[in-house]
């Protein structure tokens, strides 16, 4: 059996991965949602706010209860779930919204990818960690600090991760991929900002008006794809449209 936990999966990306990873019967799914406590195909769904965490915690035991015993011929962590507000100029951005972006998109997946490592160690020949980017983590984009710096932490972040599996000579790859320009609702809150906050909102609408974002359900084939092929290793900082090319 292979192990998968995902979190974010609910909508938009992350949904897409669930649902293409519940298809195998020999991959076991944890997702991590704020969606209520439940079997869902695959696996199951624990609820939890990235935000918070304690909580977070909280369900990372959940989920080292329900590997004791067990043995994988692989684990796999996917850390997706992600948010984009505030959007506006730092001065103007609210310092709630600075401090969850930075939470959610940041600190949850290294505390997520520390229990990851702690409790998967000797149940799985090899582990994976999938830490989904973003170019903004690259490049600055104006109104987005709070996203581009977590973005940025946590390209560093897998750096520092993958570093530590190969001088230590663990089986562990970790992976910050950026997945490119995708449909989701994400998208669909940036276009409906007005210009004085996101200086690039023009851009943002031309890009769905043309038909250059593509369907999540297409991306989460990709992704996995390129994960089963052993292809997300070698550098720890990837671009999906790299890959796929």
């Amino acid at each position: 059996m292979n192990l998968y936990i995902v979190t974010g999966t609910t909508k938009g990306l992350g949904k897409a991965l669930a649902d293409r990873i519940a298809l195998d019967p020999e991959n076991e799914l944890i997702a991590l949602a704020r969606a209520p406590d439940g079997a869902i195909p695959g696996g199951v769904r624990f609820e939890v706010d990235l935000s918070d965490s304690a909580a977070l915690d909280a369900a990372a035991d959940r989920i080292a209860q329900r590997l004791r015993g067990k043995l994988y011929a692989k684990a796999v962590l996917i850390n997706n779930a992600g948010i984009v507000v505030p959007v506006a100029p730092l001065e103007r951005a609210d310092p709630y919204d600075i401090e969850r972006n930075l939470v959610v998109n940041l600190v949850a997946p290294m505390l997520l990818m520390r229990r990851f490592l702690a409790d998967t160690e000797g149940l799985a020949t090899l582990r994976r960690i999938i830490n989904i980017s973003s170019g903004a983590g690259r490049r600055p984009i104006q109104g987005w600090g709070a996203y581009c710096a977590a973005k940025a932490g946590l390209d560093m972040a897998t750096r520092v991760v993958a570093l530590e599996a190969e001088a230590r000579g663990l089986a562990v790859e970790a992976v910050s991929l950026a997945p490119g320009v995708i449909d989701t609702p994400m998208q669909g809150v940036v276009r409906g900002l007005p210009a004085d906050d996101f200086a690039d909102v023009e851009r943002f609408k031309q890009m769905k008006a043309e038909g250059v974002l593509r369907a999540a359900e297409d991306v989460a084939a990709d992704i996995l794809r390129a994960e089963s092929a052993g292809k997300l290793k070698g550098n720890a900082v990837l671009d999906l449209r790299e890959l796929a090319a």
